[in-house]
């Protein structure tokens, strides 16, 4: 097909089509409804719909065998509306904590399985050079991530984390589901993550996620130094700094903080 707009991919066309089926509050759809919705034969529709729960974008009930959204399309919307307004809401802030302790900070979102960094605040004169905006590192073995991590659902941690080996980066990093999860729990309790050397040797961060309207986590922001400049006795004082702040990005993202 070919269209002022330029050439269109009907079959892309007509999986999107599927997806905009679910539009309402229809929640599940069987096969032959989907067929109906899309006016395509039922062997067709099956085709792309089987596409589509390969690829995460569509989920089956496993007791009727009808179909609903995927977790993936969930994520990608909330990637889409962390970067709305994120930069420009977390900027002040992630300013002020980087002047503060005099270190870089960085802002980061997250899709299957990695963290992205959106933004990044040299404040010192250790350039961290192995982060760099647009780059993309495992959650597992970055404090952003960890940060993340502990407040999503274990659906997202089983599919996108340990359904494949925790590939280990340094002496320090977490390898095993076992020993993370007590991590995350952690996290969890104190809420905030700590990257001890786990994904570069000589550097730790202290990180806090930041969630939104309906507390879902979207980001987090951490702070991060030399081994040397965040010692032991420093992690808790710069711990409670980076979680005001993140709750402050949270506020302006519509989080309740009560």
């Amino acid at each position: 097909m070919k269209k002022n707009e330029g050439v269109i991919i009907q079959s892309v066309m007509r999986a999107l089509k599927i997806l905009q089926c679910f539009r309402g509050n229809t929640e599940e759809l069987g096969i032959l409804e989907i067929s109906d919705c899309i006016n395509l034969s039922k062997s067709t529709t099956y085709g792309l719909v089987n596409t589509l729960k390969t690829t995460g974008f569509l989920e089956q009930n496993i007791n009727n065998k009808k179909y609903r959204l995927g977790i993936e399309l969930f994520e990608l919307g909330n990637l889409v509306q962390s970067r709305m307004d994120l930069r420009d809401e977390a900027k002040p802030f992630c300013r002020m904590l980087s002047e503060k302790y005099n270190t870089t900070v960085h802002l980061a979102v997250f899709h299957g399985g990695d963290v992205i960094y959106v933004d990044k605040l040299i404040n010192n004169d250790l350039q961290i050079v192995s982060s760099q905006v647009g780059m993309r590192t495992p959650m597992y073995c970055t404090g952003v991530g960890k940060g993340i991590l502990a407040y999503l659902e274990d659906e997202y941690l089983e599919k996108y984390i340990f359904s494949k080996p925790l590939k280990k980066l340094t002496n320090n990093t977490i390898t095993t589901k076992e020993k993370l999860i007590e991590e995350l729990k952690d996290v969890r309790k104190k809420g905030y993550a700590v990257d001890d050397e786990e994904i570069e040797m000589g550097l730790r961060c202290i990180a806090a996620p930041i969630f939104n309207n309906i507390g879902y986590p979207i980001a987090a922001i951490s702070i991060s130094a030399s081994y040397r400049k965040i010692q032991d006795e420093m992690i808790d004082i710069m711990a409670k700094d980076v979680k005001y702040f993140a709750q402050k990005i949270s506020e302006r993202m519509g989080c309740n903080a009560n």
